[in-house]
């Protein structure tokens, strides 16, 4: 039988919480840091400079990559983990 099929445990619903939340996340951090770097300075009304937003947003960017990197990887050990 398969497993993944009869297993409605909380511990497996809360993983799948889990891991539709860390990829709204991921896409949350990409879109405010693609925000922050085409966002037009005059409507955004923020003080701080230009090249510390351009800066931000490209962490916020490559922090967003690094964690869907880390959920998809996770997903696909889990997957394999299930096929054994």
């Amino acid at each position: 039988m398969d497993r993944r099929k009869q297993d409605n445990s909380p511990v497996n619903i809360f993983n799948k919480f889990a891991k539709w939340f860390a990829l709204l996340m991921t896409l949350l951090y990409v879109g405010l840091g693609l925000f922050l770097l085409f966002a037009d300075e005059k409507k955004l009304n923020l003080a701080v400079p230009h090249t510390v937003k351009i800066i931000l947003g490209g962490v916020l960017i490559l922090y967003g990559v690094v964690r869907f990197m880390r959920v998809y990887q996770s997903d696909s050990k889990r997957k394999r983990r299930y096929e054994d």
